[in-house]
């Protein structure tokens, strides 16, 4: 039984999948296990993820459960911790124990596709929101009705226009759309407050070329884009990059600062960090492949997506564009590869021209080109926009809902709702009860815990015979030897009598000790002193 595990359940993770299960039915002779890992249980719609912001889709509107989508794969719902090529294995973070998983693999496919890099961009990571997944469509629709509300009863009329200028960054495909659909909702909106003018608004696209799109389109409806924009009020600053953030302004290259509470920032774009410890080759960041996918100098590793680098023979093999009609083509020959490589028979190389390319602008408008030919804008662009990516939406179910939604939004009013969450903490407030253990030795360091009252025990096994060691009390900490090492617990933490703990993640951890190195210094110095008393 050979495992094939894909890792991301994106274009190409999730529709390798589907085509390794229909291969599955046709290759009864020829078992295999297909996995699949991804931090959340759903496939996302993304080229409609646009419109939740706006309200003309409901929230699960673009999503399927990736367990229905998917009746013969088995998944696993977590974050990925390690690749390990050498050894064949996938390491995958704890979820509800301290306990890490193990995955080994015959055959492994990296779809993990990219995320939003504020790395080097000071102040964007802090104050500005993404747009990549249906979070940041949730928490951005959410800041615009924040700011709204809280603009309606702002006094100070200074503070006010602020609350009500709205800066995005970056006119690409995610830009562009999200400008125009943030417009058209803070304007509607305005409507039902009496207390905010509408004038007032400023809705602020910074794009560091001339026109937008100018990756995607043709001159010609990139500039249209931009005029249509800019009559229903969208500001353009052309040739201007959005460079830092503040909890009071943006911040661009030209030096000009603009006073707002919402900053949205669809750049830069880059591939998982967890391939950059990968000893592969690489080309801009992305995974080097050949024209079957295959990556280069390793036998049974695959990668499609967007982050892979894919040379397209049938475009004298320039790297295939990140665009979903790639990758869903794509996963459709990777998932024959992988067959005929497991059973010994020729593979086929991935040669595709891209059929076109569409781009909403809101307000029953867009702009399609097909076949490099073809090319409408407004509202019959809008029709071909809304009706091709019908088509294409996974799910029988799915299309019903959204053709339902879209209906619906014609005759009712948007809801201006907010459906807030509650926001993961920093750190966290545990308590635990007398003889309950807070982690094992040999479980994966995941927190550093300050005792805020009470008392534990460290044990430590030797010879299958647990020591008791240390005694630790309020004002105390442990925890900190697995995170300093990035490895595993080498004691036993039990409690004496009841225990409250403040719980610090690994990630913040190391925020802390990476920007105060005396703080890092006293870790290591009882860390030290812990170490002469484990011997």
């Amino acid at each position: 039984m050979k495992k094939i595990v894909i890792l991301g359940g994106g274009f190409g993770g999730a529709y390798t999948a589907m085509h390794l299960e229909k291969l599955l039915k046709k290759n009864r002779n020829t078992p295999f296990q297909i996995y699949l890992i991804n931090r959340e249980n759903y496939f996302v719609f993304q080229p409609m993820l646009a419109e939740v912001v706006g309200g003309s889709l409901d929230l699960l509107d673009t999503i399927n459960p990736l367990r229905k989508l998917l009746p013969q794969t088995k998944l696993y719902i977590r974050e990925i911790e390690k690749i390990d090529i050498e050894e064949k294995k996938v390491t995958l973070s704890p979820k509800f124990s301290h306990k890490s998983l193990e995955l080994v693999y015959d055959h492994l496919v990296i779809a993990l596709g990219t995320v939003t890099d504020f790395r080097g961009t000071a102040g964007l990571h802090e104050h500005a929101l993404p747009f990549k997944n249906l979070a940041d469509s949730i928490l951005i629709r959410n800041q615009l009705i924040d700011v709204m509300e809280a603009a309606s009863t702002e006094p100070n009329l200074k503070k006010k226009k602020q609350l009500l200028t709205f800066v995005i960054g970056g006119g690409g495909f995610s830009g562009t759309e999200v400008a125009a659909e943030v417009n058209d909702f803070v304007q509607k909106l305005a409507k039902r407050y009496k207390e905010i003018n509408p004038a007032d608004i400023r809705v602020i696209l910074a794009h560091s070329k001339d026109r937008l799109m100018d990756r995607e389109l043709s001159p010609s409806l990139g500039k249209y884009a931009g005029c249509l924009l800019q009559k229903r009020g969208v500001e353009i600053f052309f040739n201007v990059r959005l460079v830092s953030a503040t909890p009071e302004e943006a911040i661009f290259n030209n030096g000009e600062k603009i006073p707002s509470k919402t900053i949205i920032s669809t750049v830069p774009s880059s591939p998982n960090p967890l391939l950059e410890s990968l000893p592969l080759q690489f080309e801009k960041g992305k995974i080097l492949t050949d024209t079957k996918m295959h990556v280069k100098g390793q036998k049974e590793l695959w990668s499609l997506g967007d982050c892979a680098a894919i040379p397209n023979i049938i475009n004298n093999n320039n790297i295939c564009p990140p665009t979903a009609q790639f990758a869903i083509r794509q996963a459709k020959i990777l998932a024959h590869n992988i067959i005929a490589s497991i059973k010994e028979k020729p593979q086929k190389e991935f040669y595709f021209k891209a059929l076109g390319m569409m781009g909403a602008l809101g307000h029953h408008s867009a702009v399609v080109e097909l076949f490099g030919k073809f090319k409408f804008s407004g509202l019959i662009a809008w029709f071909l926009w809304r009706m091709i990516y019908w088509i294409k939406l996974p799910g029988t179910d799915r299309k019903l809902k959204v053709a339902l939604s879209w209906i619906l939004d014609t005759l009712i009013p948007i809801e201006a709702v907010q459906i807030k969450t509650s926001p993961t903490q920093g750190i966290a407030q545990l308590h635990f009860e007398p003889g309950e253990t807070i982690f094992n030795q040999g479980d994966v360091g995941d927190y550093l815990y300050i005792i805020t009252d009470g008392e534990v025990e460290i044990f430590i096994k030797n010879q299958e015979k647990e020591q008791l060691v240390a005694n630790l009390g309020k004002g105390e900490y442990f925890g900190e030897m697995a995170l300093l090492n990035q490895r595993s617990r080498v004691a036993t933490v039990k409690c004496k009598t009841a225990v409250n703990v403040l719980a610090l993640k690994k990630s913040d951890f190391g925020i802390l000790i990476s920007n105060f190195a005396e703080l890092r210094k006293d870790f290591e110095q009882t860390e030290k002193i812990r170490q002469e008393k484990f011997k």
